[in-house]
């Protein structure tokens, strides 16, 4: 990848080699001589006490790799998004007996973390048996709770299509090389779907649309567009081997439709995980340990006051009409048909300039993303950023995706599209996707010592997206866009969808809303169409804690005025960047205490 290095902030935490430390008997007779005459026994007691310490420190990395190796092996598709690819010519196996595999293989690592005593570590290796100690919790709570791979057909298709999507995607190897791995995964989708059969227990019918949707998708994806990204491969033999176990691949695949198609929904089954489930997977996936109530309140609280500021910014446009006129005013301001990756080039470059000059964050040195047209076979995305992962060995660029319009479309579907890129809510995709957003953060993520921290199985949404969303906001309030109402509309329009996520999210799960009262909420409160609010509120179903934009953004806002009390003039919003970004991708409570070691702040109030 371009950038080769980040200019490194001071750090807080403790490194993670116990060298340096002289735990030998003289040494600590000596020490205590210096002080008392201790009893022999006392002695013995210190000796024991730092050899304790010793063992603990040098257990616990051993853990960490083990588990980490653990858990790639059993998602390969995961550690791909981390840069490992051990296992790419694998695909997850979701057969009773690999799920009863690792439940117990998780049992067992806490077994072993339990003898570890968390306060004879590091600071930084304190973080981290947390973080390991909670992700253990997460992913006990799906396989024996929630357990989405009896309930929801959609797990297995997005195994599939994310797997391949990532060997089509990157050139961390020959394509050669990855064609074989294609062909690899390919083979085994035959499998895959006969788990899914033999695991899916009346599953509720919103749940079979989605997958059944999907599913098409995937099976276009690799009968029409999975073989263009391999196209250059000049090998006769592999390309042979590559449009036989297409072949077989598309076949178990259109078979799995017809049969999602002919099962009939349990009319009493529920998506809903419940009030429990849903705390609980806040808590161990994201270290947010807040009630329901407590969320809802300050989500109703923060839509309204972004609902009001939405109302006032469309008066500074024009105060004689009503706000959403002004706001489809200007949405009809976009770029042109063919023009959306040249405007996007644009705000790259000048997003760098704007945050080198006002000291945002220091940003790392090299290039930055290519800026390129989506690829055909991913135009279901607008905008996308794909980083290479952090344990990548090769040197891959990061890519900032934009899909243009369709040219088979009418001009009637073109002006629909583009109006939904318009340029203010071009540039907060810019922002939220390059910088100082994703493209900034994976960057930082390579210089994170801690492989827990840097590991994208283990990474919180909150964090993830939170960081992401957080930056729209502090970019216009640090004088991007030179006060211009339009662009502050375009970034608060962005901030109503993912409010809108936070309360939706909240009432799907735990108060039995419904998937039309959902729909109804999008379009009235976050100023939606009804076919994108529907959209948003079927997402919700299966991504129940996809509040975690708005979450992470609030508890960064209030990190960011915590830390500012804490530094006191010793405070500047580029070190506070630095040095949140440093830390890597671990739950905000941990980022809270690695700053200001003391805390005990709340995350939000």
């Amino acid at each position: 990848m371009g950038p080769s290095r980040v200019k490194r902030a001071m750090r807080i935490v403790q490194p993670r080699s116990s060298r340096g430390r002289q735990p030998k008997l003289l040494i600590i007779i000596i020490l205590f001589a210096s002080l008392a005459s201790p009893s022999l026994n006392q002695l013995v007691m210190a000796q024991k006490t730092q050899d304790k310490s010793d063992l603990a420190a040098a257990d616990f990395p051993k853990l960490v790799t083990d588990y980490l190796l653990d858990l790639h092996s059993r998602h390969p598709s995961v550690a791909a998004a981390s840069g490992i690819h051990a296992w790419d010519g694998q695909l997850e196996d979701y057969s009773g007996a690999a799920l009863a595999a690792e439940t117990d293989a998780i049992k067992k690592f806490q077994n072993r973390l339990e003898k570890i005593q968390p306060l004879s570590l590091s600071s930084s290796d304190i973080f981290d048996y947390q973080i390991i100690q909670s992700n253990m919790s997460a992913r006990l709570l799906e396989l024996e709770q929630i357990k989405a791979f009896q309930r929801n057909p959609k797990v297995y298709n997005d195994v599939i299509s994310q797997g391949l999507l990532q060997i089509a995607m990157f050139d961390y190897a020959p394509a050669d090389s990855r064609i074989r791995h294609a062909i690899s995964k390919e083979k085994q989708i035959p499998r895959l779907l006969e788990s899914a059969r033999s695991n899916l227990n009346n599953p509720p019918a919103i749940f079979l649309k989605l997958a059944i949707e999907s599913f098409r998708g995937t099976l276009s994806f690799i009968q029409n567009d999975l073989p263009k990204a391999f196209a250059p491969v000049k090998d006769a033999k592999l390309q042979a081997e590559f449009k036989k176990s297409t072949k077989t691949a598309a076949a178990a695949i259109a078979k799995h439709i017809k049969h999602l198609e002919e099962t009939k929904p349990d009319p009493q089954a529920t998506f809903a995980i419940g009030k429990q489930s849903f705390e609980a997977k806040l808590k161990h996936e994201e270290g947010i340990n807040i009630p329901t109530e407590t969320l809802l309140r300050i989500a109703e609280r923060e839509l309204a006051k972004a609902q009001e500021e939405f109302r006032k910014t469309a008066a500074e446009i024009d105060s004689r009409r009503k706000a959403l006129d002004v706001w489809g005013d200007v949405q009809r301001d976009h770029p042109r048909a063919g023009a959306l990756v040249e405007e996007a080039q644009k705000q790259v470059d000048e997003l760098v300039k704007f945050i080198r000059e006002k000291e945002i964050v220091t940003l790392p040195e090299g290039p930055g993303p290519i800026v390129a047209p989506t690829p055909e076979f991913m135009r279901w995305s607008i905008a996308s950023m794909w980083t290479p992962g952090p344990f990548e060995n090769r040197m891959l660029p990061a890519r900032y995706l934009i899909t243009d319009v369709d040219p088979k479309w009418s001009e009637k579907q073109k002006s629909e599209y583009l109006s939904s890129i318009n340029y203010p809510q071009l540039w907060a995709t810019s922002i939220h996707e390059a910088y100082p957003g994703h493209f900034v953060q994976g960057v930082y993520l390579k210089q994170v010592a801690s492989n827990v921290r840097k590991t994208w199985a283990i990474a919180p949404a909150s964090f993830v997206e939170g960081w992401a969303h957080y930056t729209e906001q502090m970019m216009m309030e640090e004088g991007f866009g030179a006060g211009d109402p339009k662009m502050k509309l375009g970034q608060l329009a962005e901030a109503l969808l993912r409010l809108c996520r936070f309360v939706a999210g909240i009432r799907l799960h735990t108060e039995a809303m419904t998937i039309d009262q959902a729909t109804r909420f999008f379009m009235d409160n976050g100023y939606m169409g009804e076919t994108p609010a529907r959209m948003e509120a079927e997402r919700g179903t299966f991504d129940p804690i996809y509040l975690v934009y708005t979450v992470g953004k609030l508890a960064i806002l209030k990190l960011r005025e915590d830390y500012k009390r804490y530094r006191k003039d010793d405070f500047s919003l580029q070190d506070f960047h630095d040095r949140l970004l440093s830390n890597g991708f671990a739950p905000i409570w941990a980022h809270r205490r690695m700053l200001m070691p003391e805390d005990r702040g709340k995350l939000i109030e």
